[in-house]
């Protein structure tokens, strides 16, 4: 980033202006709201605007805003359907949907509902500092597991 001065014996600083992989706001479908509570805290550590959005309002809410990413809570089968009109409605969304690991079979039906990425809570909450910073991206970096199951 160059800072212009008038002071001919000031420093240049050169170093490049970070651009942000995720410029715009990431929509987070997460009923439990102690979790969306720590979602919304890292977004804000890493400077993302994040908005919490309730299942029955995601898809109006799509089609009103493009959003650079989709995070979506797998609580119950209803979710799935939730995918493919999220799909819909933003076809080059990612949508990346996490769940309980208990729950595999919910997990690989999301994935084939057309979710470009699934993985257990667990991963989601080690992953999401560098999702919201890269996108679907973080996924395939150097030490990261490739999670498009």
């Amino acid at each position: 980033m160059r800072i212009l001065t008038t002071d001919p014996a000031a420093p240049v600083d050169d170093s490049p202006v970070p651009v942000h992989a995720v410029p715009m706001p990431v929509i987070a479908i997460v009923p439990d709201l102690y979790f969306a509570t720590r979602i919304a805290a890292t977004a804000k550590a890493a400077g993302v605007e994040l908005e919490l959005v309730p299942p029955q309002r995601a898809t109006a809410r799509l089609a009103t805003k493009d959003v650079s990413l989709v995070l979506l809570e797998l609580g119950n089968r209803d979710a799935l359907g939730l995918i493919a009109e999220l799909k819909r409605v933003q076809p080059g969304t990612p949508v990346v949907g996490f769940g309980a690991h208990v729950e595999a079979a919910l997990l690989r039906d999301a994935r084939a509902a057309g979710a470009d990425a699934v993985m257990p809570r667990s991963q989601f909450v080690d992953k999401l500092p560098a999702l919201l910073e890269h996108g679907l991206a973080a996924l395939t970096r150097p030490g990261h597991e490739d999670l498009r199951l």
